[in-house]
């Protein structure tokens, strides 16, 4: 795009709550900036996007500025939702209409509310400038509710670094059912949501396994779909692999796990 220095962000690329993530700032960004680009560095532990002068700083602030909307106001759990200012209009939805084939990639269920948690992470970011560094992915807290805080909100469950402890079969309890307070990745939940409308990760024979690919070369949004999903053999490519796995016994609620590479070889 120019010759200035990118916006930098430390990444996972084993976390696909992170990748995702990292998809939903070049969306956004984009949509702030036309013609923004991004892309992985080789290792793909750092997500850098393009945008002239423009600033990671510049980036979340509009971020934890913009407009929250549901399109349902009687559905405060599964409505879509709808990004506004300072953005060109962006509705969250695929939960819905499946037009990236992510339907069946929700995590939340029940009583948890789609605006609500996406409101909740996005004030956790507002006030706190450890969400303007490079490592925001990192960034990690017990969640108020924006609107009781002496309680918490519980994320989506997009970030893997949830998931070993999801299951009370995994620890012997339901942190859950006795309300402790557990640690959420605030830009991590609300960036991964935002990002799945625009990318998607690629099927498997098996059921809930999918497969995601980073790239290393400057790509706009519009192509996100199509390298996430491993389509574009791009320079730089590399597969991983990971469950979205029932963290419930009523096989409701459901979690990303942590994804491992895919052997360059195809093995």
């Amino acid at each position: 795009m120019t010759s200035h220095e990118p916006v930098r962000v430390n990444v996972d690329p084993t976390n696909p709550g992170q990748f995702f993530a990292c998809c939903g700032l070049l969306e956004l960004a984009e949509r702030l900036w036309p013609g923004a680009e991004a892309w992985f560095s080789e290792s793909g532990r750092e997500f850098r996007i393009a945008c002239d002068t423009r600033t990671l700083a510049d980036l979340v602030e509009a971020i934890v500025t913009a407009q929250l909307t549901i399109t349902r106001a009687d559905d405060p759990c599964s409505s879509p939702l709808v990004i506004g200012r300072p953005f060109r209009p962006l509705s969250i939805d695929w939960w819905e209409t499946d037009k990236t084939g992510a339907k069946d990639l929700k995590v939340w269920a029940g009583t948890m509310e789609s605006l609500g948690i996406a409101f909740a992470m996005q004030q956790a970011m507002k006030n706190d400038n450890r969400f303007r560094d490079s490592s925001l992915f990192d960034v990690g807290m017990v969640v108020p509710n924006p609107h009781e805080p002496t309680k918490k909100k519980e994320p989506y469950y997009f970030d893997a670094r949830r998931a070993p402890n999801a299951h009370s079969r995994d620890t012997g309890f339901s942190a859950n059912d006795l309300g402790l307070t557990t640690t959420a990745y605030p830009a991590v939940e609300l960036l991964c949501l935002i990002g799945l409308q625009v990318a998607r990760p690629a099927f498997t024979a098996q059921s809930r396994v999918y497969d995601y690919f980073t790239w290393a070369v400057p790509l706009q949004s519009s192509l996100l779909l199509a390298a996430s999903s491993g389509a574009l053999d791009l320079r730089g490519r590399r597969g991983f692999r990971f469950e979205n796995w029932f963290r419930t016994g009523q096989k409701k609620h459901k979690s990303f796990r942590v994804a491992v590479p895919i052997p360059t070889n195809g093995a």
